[in-house]
């Protein structure tokens, strides 16, 4: 072997060691739990599986380099490793990025409560698909990682969705599906405590992909009301089917607290231009139609203060001019919200997706006293007794904290107040611990990895049965100054 040769292999050994040194060094600080970074561990332990097998792949062409090669067949099998370290490096990023903002003191609290958040809202659900026997009983999926977006609102990014939906630039491994969830969270999000319910919302998306609940629920939906509903309305309500189901998981986990966040943007924004007509193509429901909409999801959870606060944002939503073509779609809400709510799903087992979180009573009942410490600072709930408070709630709390007319320095102490408690909720064992994998799953994921070819070129659209998922911005259209984004 020439002088040439042996230097070129020694120096790409040197390179491919680096990617799998970087991810046994977040998988250690998850281990340890340093700062709290245990939260973390299963997601890691899924990535760690995929970034192995692409490592093994690189280490496959870097020994078939030692061999009886002739000048054109090793040219090749370096322009092969060049390519494959670049490209596995450039998955790793996604991830490894999105990590390393938790080592930031002014970054790492806000994105933990984000992660939380999201955590105990797929947790909830997916605990009781668990306990249906709809999922396996090893144990529970990874939860959602959530990573910063230069966006308005936050999105997700479903599993087994094309990477591309993350970072539009990626390129030849674009079409590399994800191991795990992704939340995309605007970051301007870490200083308003009280947007996070939204992020209910986009984790109702997750639980549709792994339960897949909405392809069936569209399907009763139209059945259910043929006849009443002309078949023009029928067909627009079917297309707004998987953003009607992501609400209804929404009001479930954060009630009154994510209506009115969402309400808050969607009463603002209907009176624009761009809401003037209704797009029948748009996957999200006009926010004229969403606002009442989710009015009458929350009377279906039938507690007091909910309807009231149902009633609250019909008197916002009444003050408005509706176009001429609402009042035939608000006559459909009733039966939408509950054909939504209380339909009897294949997919869960017989089950309403309603069931999938029947605790509201015993919400509203946790986040009142919160909500008025978190006002006014006084007689803090304690988050740890009987249980500890959910994750979830907080932000619910802060929502109702605000209210309407909220003052910079009302929204200050609030925000401060929040970040505090979600500081003193004691970590939940199950999100501290590396969770187990079943053999199934771990195979999947360095399936996963063995599927994808950095060398070919990116198909122009992902496959249709994940098309759906690729990406849920919540808000439908958006307002004037950021028309044209997807």
């Amino acid at each position: 072997m020439s002088s040439l040769r042996a230097r070129t292999i020694a120096e790409l050994a040197r390179r491919a060691s680096v990617l799998p040194r970087d991810v046994e060094r977040f998988e250690a600080a998850a281990a340890a739990n340093t700062g709290g970074f245990g939260i973390h561990a299963s997601q890691l332990h899924a990535l760690k599986i995929l970034m192995d097998e692409l490592v093994q792949r690189q280490q496959g062409i870097l020994s078939g380099l030692g061999a009886d090669l002739s000048d054109a067949e090793f040219a090749d099998g370096v322009g092969a490793l060049l390519v494959e370290i670049a490209s596995a490096h450039g998955v790793w990023s996604i991830f490894s990025q999105a990590l390393a903002l938790r080592a930031q003191p002014a970054l790492a609290p806000p994105l933990d409560a984000a992660d939380l958040v999201a955590a105990d809202c797929y947790e909830a659900c997916m605990r009781r698909a668990r306990n249906w026997e709809l999922v396996p009983r090893e144990g529970l999926r990874e939860p959602p990682l959530v990573c910063f977006e230069a966006h308005y609102t936050p999105a997700t990014v479903s599993r087994r969705n094309p990477l591309h939906a993350v970072r539009s630039s990626l390129r030849r491994y674009r079409d590399l599906r994800l191991p795990i969830p992704i939340l995309l969270l605007p970051s301007d999000h870490t200083e308003c405590a009280w947007l996070l319910p939204l992020l209910c919302h986009e984790v109702g998306h997750n639980v549709d992909q792994d339960l897949g609940i909405s392809s069936e629920l569209a399907r009763v939906m139209l059945l259910g009301m043929d006849g009443k509903i002309p078949s023009e309305r029928q067909d627009v309500w079917y297309g707004w089917t998987r953003e009607i189901l992501a609400d209804a998981i929404g009001v479930l986990l954060g009630n009154a607290g994510f209506a009115m966040a969402l309400a808050s943007l969607l009463l603002v924004v209907a009176s624009g231009k761009q809401q003037a007509e209704l797009d029948k193509y748009d996957p999200h429901p006009h926010p004229m139609v969403r606002v009442p909409l989710l009015g009458a999801m929350l009377r279906r959870l039938g507690v007091a203060p909910l309807a009231e606060e149902a009633d609250r944002m019909d008197e916002r939503f009444r003050a408005l001019r509706a176009p001429p073509w609402l009042p035939p779609f608000l006559g459909d809400l009733d039966a939408i919200a509950g054909a939504a709510l209380g339909s009897k799903l294949k997919a869960l087992g017989g089950r309403a997706v309603a069931e999938l979180h029947p605790d509201a009573a015993s919400d509203v009942k946790r986040v009142g006293p919160l909500a008025s410490f978190l006002e006014r600072g006084e007689l803090r709930p304690s988050p740890d007794k009987p249980s500890y408070f959910p994750y979830r709630l907080v932000p619910v709390a802060a929502q109702l904290a605000i209210g309407a007319g909220a003052s910079p320095e009302r929204l200050a102490a609030v925000q401060q107040r929040a970040m505090e408690f979600f500081a003193a909720i004691p970590r939940p064992p199950l999100l501290a611990g590396k969770t187990s994998l079943p053999p199934q799953r771990a195979a999947f994921y360095a399936q996963l990895a063995r599927s994808v070819d950095f060398t070919s070129e990116p198909t122009r659209d992902p496959p249709r049965d994940v098309a759906p998922d690729a990406a849920h911005h919540f808000t439908g259209a958006p307002p004037p100054p950021f028309a044209g984004e997807g």
